[in-house]
């Protein structure tokens, strides 16, 4: 067999060392591709999600009560705060915050029930989002939040009852409709559900009383309202 003379052995060399190169550069172009943007800025939609996390319950804080909050009953003096993350499709959430409503009420304002929006997901066209929005609204709207009433009222809430429900409570000139439509309230809402799933507040219903925490799995009207009792007592 013949050898390869020393200038062939150097071609096949520089050849193999070009082909990598090449390899190289190619694999470099399409990480950069599918990694990173080239210029400009990401999405706003992905610049504005907020990624949910994975927080050992224990150590998750309750938020700060804000004057936007949906208030249910007592006030920024009352005692304690019990804070409920519910979701109108969801039969637990919605037997659950009715039977703290009617404790708390007993309490006579020494404990403060905060409504909070937790739905399944953030999604446009999803019944427990849909939900939210036009709870919202209606807060928004309504002194008296019918559509909060009416929908933890009922066992389970599905897209056909948000929009008969929408129909009932609109006035002539349809505002509840142009509110569940209008991008400022449905990113608020997105939002608030965003920040919550970022914290480790996961599954709907989710309830803090004070600083416990009582998550999907283990909160019952009775162990809530036992830990609020201790609150009272303190």
């Amino acid at each position: 067999m013949k050898l390869l003379s020393k200038n062939n052995l150097a071609a096949i060399i520089v050849a193999v060392a070009g082909l990598a190169l090449i390899g190289s550069m190619g694999w470099s172009w399409y990480k950069t591709r599918t990694d990173f943007f080239l210029s400009g800025a990401p999405p706003a939609s992905m610049m504005n999600e907020i990624t949910p996390k994975k927080v050992p319950y224990g150590q998750i804080k309750p938020p700060a009560f804000l004057q936007t909050d949906a208030l249910i009953y007592g006030s920024m003096t009352s005692t304690a705060s019990m804070v409920i993350y519910g979701d109108y499709t969801d039969q637990k959430s919605n037997v659950l915050v009715r039977d703290l409503d009617t404790w708390v009420r007993t309490s006579k304002g020494k404990i403060r029930l905060i409504w909070q929006y937790l739905p399944a997901t953030d999604k446009d066209g999803d019944a427990s989002f849909e939900a939210a929005v036009f709870s919202e609204c209606s807060r928004l709207m309504d002194d008296k939040w019918i559509a909060h009433t009416l929908m933890i009222n009922m066992p389970k809430v599905g897209m056909s009852d948000v929009e008969s429900l929408t129909d009932q409570l609109t006035d002539k000139d349809g505002m509840l409709y142009a509110c569940r439509k209008d991008k400022n309230i449905r990113d608020y809402v997105r939002t608030k559900v965003q920040t919550a799933r970022g914290d480790g507040i996961d599954t709907a219903p989710f309830v803090f009383v004070g600083t416990h925490v009582f998550p999907s799995q283990s909160a019952s009207s009775t162990s809530i309202i036992q830990a609020a009792q201790t609150y009272l007592r303190l």
